[in-house]
């Protein structure tokens, strides 16, 4: 009897095992599964009617198109077709490409937050992300950006954290291919902190202004203006 009672023990036990792992391989790649990653290119639906966003202000694309944004919402306008780009976020608009055929912008653009850059193509109604910093828990964020030509932007991307940061190295990408390269190297090559905090395009000539920024210790800062090609070769 006592060697039937421990065999019956034994069973339950096994049997209680089994089912007690073969339920946790089921949970388990539930809970540990990493998070999607956002598409690079995605199709942006048009709703029937305006949706319930607040716009403070609208900017006149001809043809009947318009883009309303605000500090929380983004939304593009064809006729009496509504297509939101961002609706509750925090979009910081950087402009509509020469030639009126895509528009950019960052987003989230708050303090310590991860901004990456975006555009949107007016014709397709897609939506493409050029920079990968807010899924993936990057250090890194964009602080601003520029448009070139109708396919190039230029921008800053810098530390994500901090009050000092206001900008970062200099980059550029290319809005359909989505390839991108880093221009003019500025952090982490000086003693002290340095960052390029502005940059602009010098007009009838293939050269870019930017503006370096080099933080003290003792919290004075020195400015100095540089020149480099599009491709970043320094210009004396």
């Amino acid at each position: 009897m006592r060697w039937t009672y421990y065999r019956r023990f034994a069973a339950f036990w096994l049997i209680g095992a089994f089912v007690l792992g073969t339920g946790c391989a089921h949970i388990r790649p539930r809970v540990l599964r990493a998070k999607e990653p956002q598409p690079a290119v995605r199709e942006v639906h048009a709703l029937p009617i305006p949706p319930d966003v607040d716009f403070a202000q609208a900017l006149d694309l001809g043809n009947g198109r318009r883009l309303f944004y605000s500090q929380r919402d983004l939304l593009y306008a064809d006729g009496d077709q509504f297509y939101p780009i961002v609706v509750q976020g925090f979009p910081r608009l950087v402009g509509v490409a020469p030639g009126g055929q895509a528009v950019a912008f960052l987003d989230p653009f708050e303090f310590e937050m991860a901004a990456d850059l975006y555009v949107f193509d007016l014709a397709a109604r897609s939506l493409r992300r050029l920079t990968e910093h807010r899924d993936s828990g990057s250090t890194l964020s964009v602080k601003t950006a520029r448009w070139h030509d109708s396919r190039t932007l230029y921008y800053l991307e810098g530390y994500r954290y901090g009050t000092v940061s206001r900008g970062g190295d200099l980059w550029m990408v290319d809005t359909q291919s989505g390839e991108r390269r880093r221009v003019v190297r500025a952090m982490g090559i000086a003693e002290r902190f340095e960052e390029i905090v502005e940059f602009e395009f010098v007009p009838g000539a293939k050269l870019i202004r930017y503006v370096v920024a080099r933080h003290e210790e003792d919290g004075s800062e020195t400015r100095r203006a540089r020149y480099c090609t599009l491709e970043g070769k320094s210009v004396e």
